[in-house]
């Protein structure tokens, strides 16, 4: 039953003021999850989540090695010992959107202009420490927001260590602000959020990940039906904060994203409407800034749901209204480029001198992010979260603009949308797909004049079709066709076909390994 038939909407504005800690609800899970709430009597209890065979990283094996020693020691009388003052050093990057990767705090942002303090901690008085003996297991001294089964919070623990690499294909270059925290507290306090969660991560398990049946399973159920119910009776009450909060938004995007991976759009973009209404009587998406991943998913989920059905956007429907948000200012992450990427910001702009203006704005601005972050690869720098968002919502409902059937501004219409599928969406392997959208593709592609399109452009619209939004039941079509103009190119391997894409607009972390084996079977 969709969740709006549940809410009611007419409740007053909110205040400015969000939910004291709840303003940055992170509704993924990071891949190590800490918990330190001493508010609550919880200090210092700590999750460690391995998804691989690889060491852990020095500051992991620290936290374990604490660990070990910790129950070695129980029950033994500690002796005092001195605390050495801690100096801390932060060094910010060169820009304010563009950071080293996080290493001795993998929480703290080191964002800001160009400067570099040095903090020194006071030392703290020495207390002499009895170890209890330990009672029943690490988790079961946690207080949830609700009473739960042995073992039922697992499963969320399990999703944690590898849902932010499987969601988001930038991940490596990413920089996720106060993640763990943001993420782990409402699992606390707040009963809806805490079973959103729990059925979202058996749903991903027991249905997405063995390949099973996409419906809700008996184990998820009663979490399902528990988090409507909780819902229902939120939104019954009159407290306003409490609808609006950053927690309720995430409980309801989890019912949106089931409905969405369940192939029940109809729901799905029922409850996308009243998250949409939520952010109205919030202030607008601009009230999200603070916590700009959660309005990330709110949008990826708003674009998936329109380029599945072929309906307009819920978000930035009208520019009256709700007008579009400003591009970027990439300028000064650009300069950090520099000379690597000025023959490739010289191809782009001769390619967009004959196509039309908004379109030419649209490219280019995803062309410079590109170009910001096979850098941030490169030299193993990360881009803000904000970055990401502003690109992503500035280019993606802009691209909402139609041209004459057949033109060269359609195929680049289209193909900037497939791109943009694999580097924000990435859902594909999700079992995701966009029918609408790919079938037209496919018949703009198909019904081109090879008159109006080059053979170089039309390589890269095949390429990025492949990647992005087409299967094996294309390639009898596709494979002829990108096989014909990779002729006419002159292109004989691999390395004079990255030269031809990267010309256009091209992320290796993305497109390389994919691209590589379409171009390998189509010339094999």
């Amino acid at each position: 039953m969709p969740i709006l038939d549940l809410l009611h909407y007419g409740c007053h504005r909110a205040s400015s003021e969000q939910v004291p800690g709840w303003d940055r609800i992170d509704p993924l899970f990071p891949p190590a999850v800490v918990l330190d709430m001493g508010s609550r009597g919880l200090i210092g209890l700590h999750f460690v989540v391995s998804d691989g065979l690889e060491k852990p990283n020095p500051e992991l094996r620290k936290l374990i090695g604490s660990h070990v020693m910790l129950g070695k020691n129980q029950g033994k009388k500690l002796p005092p010992r001195k605390r050495k003052t801690k100096v801390v050093e932060k060094l910010s990057s060169s820009s304010s959107d563009l950071s080293p990767p996080p290493v001795s705090h993998p929480d703290e942002g080191l964002t800001g202009s160009v400067t570099s303090s040095i903090t020194a901690t006071h030392p703290e008085p020495v207390l002499s420490l009895t170890i209890p003996r330990k009672l029943g297991s690490g988790m079961s001294t946690i207080s949830f927001a609700d009473a739960l089964e042995p073992g039922t919070i697992e499963v969320v623990l399990q999703l944690s260590s590898i849902a932010k690499q499987m969601l988001f294909p930038l991940e490596r270059c990413m920089f996720f602000d106060r993640r763990a925290e943001n993420w782990i507290a409402p699992l606390a306090v707040d009963p809806a959020y805490l079973h959103a969660m729990i059925f979202t991560a058996q749903f991903y398990f027991d249905a997405l990940q063995s390949g099973g049946s996409a419906y809700i399973s008996r184990r998820s159920m009663p979490h399902f039906l528990t988090t409507l119910k909780l819902l229902r009776e939120r939104i019954a009450n009159d407290d306003d904060q409490a609808k609006l909060s950053d927690s309720t938004v995430a409980a309801i995007m989890g019912l949106v994203g089931h409905a969405h991976l369940t192939g029940d759009f109809k729901s799905a973009r029922y409850h996308m409407e009243g998250l949409y209404k939520i952010v109205c009587l919030r202030g607008g998406v601009t009230s999200f800034r603070k916590n700009a991943k959660l309005l990330v998913e709110i949008l990826r989920c708003d674009i998936g749901i329109a380029l599945h059905g072929g309906s307009k956007p819920i978000f930035f429907n009208s520019p009256s209204r709700d007008p579009f948000l400003p591009y970027p200012d990439l300028a000064s992450l650009i300069e950090l480029t520099k000379p690597r990427t000025t023959d490739s910001r010289q191809d782009s702009a001769t390619f967009v001198e004959d196509i039309d203006h908004e379109l030419a704005q649209a490219w280019t601005i995803m062309s410079d992010f590109c170009s910001v972050i096979n850098f941030a690869v490169d030299s193993e720098l990360r881009i803000s979260t904000e970055i990401f968002l502003d690109t992503m919502t500035s280019v993606v409902y802009r691209l909402y603009m139609h041209f004459e059937t057949g033109s060269k501004d359609e195929a680049i219409r289209f193909g900037l949308i497939a791109f943009l599928c694999s580097v924000f969406l990435q859902w594909k392997h999700l079992g995701m797909s966009y029918p609408h959208f790919t079938s037209m593709f496919r018949s703009c592609l198909v019904g081109i004049a090879s008159e109006r399109v080059a053979s170089e452009l039309m390589v890269w619209l095949l390429m990025i079709g492949s990647v992005s939004v087409f299967d094996e039941s294309d390639d009898g079509w596709l494979k002829p066709l990108l096989c014909v103009n990779i002729s006419l190119c002159g292109i004989d391997d691999w390395s004079e076909m990255q030269k031809l894409v990267k010309r256009f607009m091209w992320i290796g972390l993305v497109y390389d390994k994919p691209g590589k084996m379409v171009f390998e079977s189509t010339i094999a």
